[in-house]
């Protein structure tokens, strides 16, 4: 069922798949050549009815192995041919559609949930994020004015323009819904002067966090707090969230939207960073939540508009970032690759092809399946801003 599905495709390369009979199916006519084998007869029936889940967890457990190319030009392979493959599998395309209906009860983020889920990412070993970030540990999508700057700069250049698009001054109190490490919060107290709070449910995010504003001598200006966003009370001038949204779940945007209306001072502007859909609506893949990121979903632009709308909020700005996110995995994955030896021995071989799938998938979901980022820009006021964009530049 998988070969003759596969026949139908048109391939941007040349795939070769040897059976567990050791029989070669080659689809495609051209360069690149990736040649694959499957170890057993059931991964070929795995991925004929779910490859967004099987082809992940076959490649992680040896059940897939690349014997010609590399893992990186297989993805590349695939996520070019992914929605022709769902228009000639009506079983999968079937699966998709009860996926869509079931996508609220895939993300479960209520505040106990989320803290679990959170820690299922943010708090296995620190060292591994020490291996494959920046020095500062910015774990979101980076912003490069080309493609030739390094992950550093580009990384700076990230928070630098946010800080710019929210017109912060010292005079300001600014909340970090999803602070990370502390990057992004000691950053604005830095070039600012504003007094800052980040809040994370990661325990090993806020210890860092904490430790950095000390060891910085920021205490006084900068602090962070165990805590999820729905219990925070205080007001604010600025309220920035980047790379938080994903893990808050469709079900809570209305909660998340009106809970950041509800703290913003009525000179307030606020501005989220997220990953998100170009397309329409569709559910987080199941690989992704089952490896990755429990509870994850990116949104689509017309979800995150119809809560602003039924909540009357001002969006003033909304900005897309393209290529970006795949440029900032690419620096990333390079990482990973130079340390595979200390990763291995800090997990085991599984793992590392684990993480080693999730950075390519996610960086060829932005090349080749119409991820983007969204900088949403929301102010309280219409005319607390500049007409233009003009005051982000100058």
């Amino acid at each position: 069922m998988l070969f003759n599905v596969l026949n139908k495709l048109n391939f941007d390369g040349t795939l070769e798949i040897k059976d567990h009979k050791n029989k070669i199916h080659s689809f495609g006519s051209s360069n690149p050549l990736v040649c694959i084998k499957l170890t057993n007869k059931s991964i070929e029936r795995k991925l004929f009815f779910n490859p967004s889940l099987h082809i992940g967890e076959a490649y992680m457990n040896e059940e897939l192995i690349i014997e010609k190319g590399t893992i990186e030009e297989l993805i590349n392979l695939v996520t070019k041919c992914y929605d022709d493959f769902i228009l000639n599998n009506k079983i999968y395309k079937f699966y998709e559609y009860l996926s869509s209906i079931f996508m609220p009860f895939q993300q479960l983020n209520q505040i106990v949930n989320s803290k679990k889920n959170v820690a299922h990412h943010y708090d296995i070993d620190e060292n591994l994020y020490k291996l494959f970030l920046d020095k500062d540990m910015q774990y979101s999508c980076a912003y490069y004015h080309n493609e030739n700057i390094s992950l550093e700069q580009a990384q700076k250049d990230k928070k630098d323009h946010i800080i710019k698009k929210l017109k912060i001054n010292e005079n300001m109190n600014v909340l970090d819904i999803g602070c990370g490490w502390g990057g992004m919060a000691i950053q604005i107290a830095k070039s600012t002067g504003a007094k800052v709070k980040g809040i994370t449910l990661s325990e090993n995010q806020f210890k860092t966090a904490s430790d950095r504003a000390q060891k910085e001598g920021l205490s006084d200006k900068v602090s962070f707090a165990l805590q999820d966003y729905r219990n925070e009370t205080d007001q604010y001038d600025r309220i920035v969230s980047v790379g938080m949204f994903e893990h808050v779940g469709v079900k809570y945007f209305k909660t998340y939207l009106k809970k950041v209306n509800d703290i913003l001072k009525d000179n307030g502007v606020f501005l989220l960073h997220t990953i998100g859909q170009r397309g329409k609506p569709t559910a987080t893949s199941p690989w992704i939540r089952k490896y990755i990121f429990p509870g994850g979903y990116i949104p689509s632009l017309s979800e995150v508009m119809k809560e602003t709308q039924n909540l009357n909020i001002n969006v003033t700005d909304v900005e897309i970032l393209r290529l970006h996110y795949a440029h900032t995995l690419s620096h990333w994955y390079k990482n990973v690759l130079e340390n595979k030896d200390k990763i291995v021995n800090m997990f085991d071989k599984r793992f590392f092809r684990m993480w080693e799938f999730y950075l390519l998938a996610s960086k060829y979901s932005f090349v080749n399946m119409g991820n983007v980022v969204f900088q949403i820009q929301i102010a309280k006021n219409i005319n607390n801003l500049p007409l233009t964009r003009n005051y982000i530049y100058n």
